[in-house]
């Protein structure tokens, strides 16, 4: 009889095995979700981001340490004080009001870029993400926002959009140019050959550079060639009328060339007042007759 005694263990020893068994795994467990939360606290306390829990009030519960660079000031010295007025003095308060005003209305905040100034005065700009915590019974807990910081992306930004302007710039003066090129053809004939359509404002271009060009060259004579010009309308007559009146001002003469047939007809049908302005068929033609009177 001691000898099946000696052989079955007592049930009871049997589950204390267990038990250690299943106290061994609970341990391993807890070692790896002990590592697994040093890896993030590691992570998240050395993010290059600003990382900060707050109280529903803004006080602090917990600043990486990003935050703590630009505070100037480790987690456990602001612990339990609202940064705030530290973060964003003067000028830069009402905006921080407004981020909190919407995140109090509207739940968490996606992207939302304010302007910081560390303790040593430098301002960066920073865009923000925060999500709330709540407790079990529905009462918001904690604040958690998530800030990184955008100013040198901002800076490029800005820089690249003012060479877009200063490129779009150019282009149009170039365009501009090139849309009234004013050629001189003598020390006292100038010549503009208009070509596509002409609208308001490039009307205005015609006449400035027009004007512009004969009083610099000091010309007797500009030619207005509107071979290639696609509608004239009662605006293109206006424009072209003015700018003639505009040179006589100048004590200079117009010549109008490259007047089509149907430009003719279109011409007489509105009635255009072409006195004083002499008329040729053809830009070359126009520069002969001008010639021939210099």
């Amino acid at each position: 009889m001691n000898d099946i005694s000696a052989s079955n263990p007592p049930e009871s020893d049997s589950e204390i095995q267990a038990l250690r068994r299943r106290v061994a795994e609970l341990e391993q467990n807890i070692a790896a979700l002990e590592q697994e939360r040093d890896v993030f606290k590691h992570v998240v306390q050395h993010a290059p981001a600003f990382i900060s829990r707050l109280t529903p009030d803004g006080r602090t519960i917990y600043a990486n340490a990003t935050c703590e660079r630009i505070v100037g000031k480790t987690s456990e010295q602001i612990a339990g004080t609202n940064t705030m007025p530290l973060l964003y003095p003067g000028d830069l308060y009402p905006a921080v009001e407004e981020y909190f005003k919407i995140a109090a209305e509207g739940g968490d905040v996606s992207d939302y870029e304010l302007t910081i100034q560390s303790h040593t005065g430098e301002r960066r700009t920073l865009a923000w993400n925060s999500y709330h915590r709540y407790g079990p019974d529905g009462t918001l807990q904690e604040v958690v926002s998530f800030g990184v910081d955008v100013t040198d992306r901002k800076r490029d930004e800005n820089e690249r959009r003012r060479l877009q302007e200063e490129i779009i710039a150019v282009q149009a003066a170039t365009l501009a140019e090139l849309s009234t090129p004013l050629i001189p053809i003598s020390a006292k004939i100038v010549a503009m050959p208009l070509i596509g359509s002409i609208d308001p404002a490039r009307a205005q271009r015609i006449i400035e550079t027009l004007l512009a060009g004969i009083s610099e060259a000091r010309a007797s004579t500009a030619i207005l060639d509107i071979t290639g010009v696609a509608v004239v309308d009662t605006q293109v007559a206006d424009s072209l009328m003015r700018a003639a009146r505009a040179v006589k001002l100048l004590g200079a003469e117009v010549i109008l060339t490259g007047i089509r047939p149907d430009v003719a007809q279109t011409l007489v049908h509105l009635g255009t007042n072409l006195d004083g302005i002499v008329t040729r068929a053809t830009l070359q033609s126009g520069i002969a007759f001008a010639m021939q009177q210099g």
